[in-house]
């Protein structure tokens, strides 16, 4: 877990509005070059729009394997659609934006969520 925003700058593109995250990486397998980054990203309530860019999508979000469920991140366990399906990750169906503003080679896909009015979750991976 780290909230230095400048390393993370070195992994995705941030909007300028960010003024604070806090964010983890990791693998999805432990042999494989696949990885991923989860960044929850603090704005004003009046810019969040800003970050949650294009339109959304409802459709299932999961939390990638090895994400901690602490600090900023333990908000997607209080989300009411949230349901644990492994003993440390979380599922639900919600609006999901894209996150083309964010990539960065190689993290090219993922999805961004809402958690309150002054956070976004961005999540980002390799394949």
């Amino acid at each position: 877990m780290s909230t230095d925003l400048t390393a993370l700058q070195r992994l995705i593109n941030l909007p300028p509005t960010v003024k604070q995250g806090e964010w983890q990486t990791g693998k999805f397998a432990a042999h494989g070059g696949d990885w991923w980054v989860a960044a929850v990203l603090g704005v004003d309530a009046a810019q969040q729009a800003s970050l949650l860019q294009g339109p959304a999508t409802r459709e299932i979000f999961e939390t990638p394997p090895g994400l901690a469920l602490v600090s900023a991140f333990a908000a997607l366990m209080a989300l009411p659609e949230a349901q644990q399906f492994e003993p440390d990750r979380i599922r639900l169906v919600t609006d999901t934006h894209a996150v083309a503003a964010y990539a960065k080679s190689p993290l090219r896909n993922g999805q961004a969520i809402s958690l309150s009015a002054t956070s976004v979750l961005v999540l980002l991976w390799t394949n």
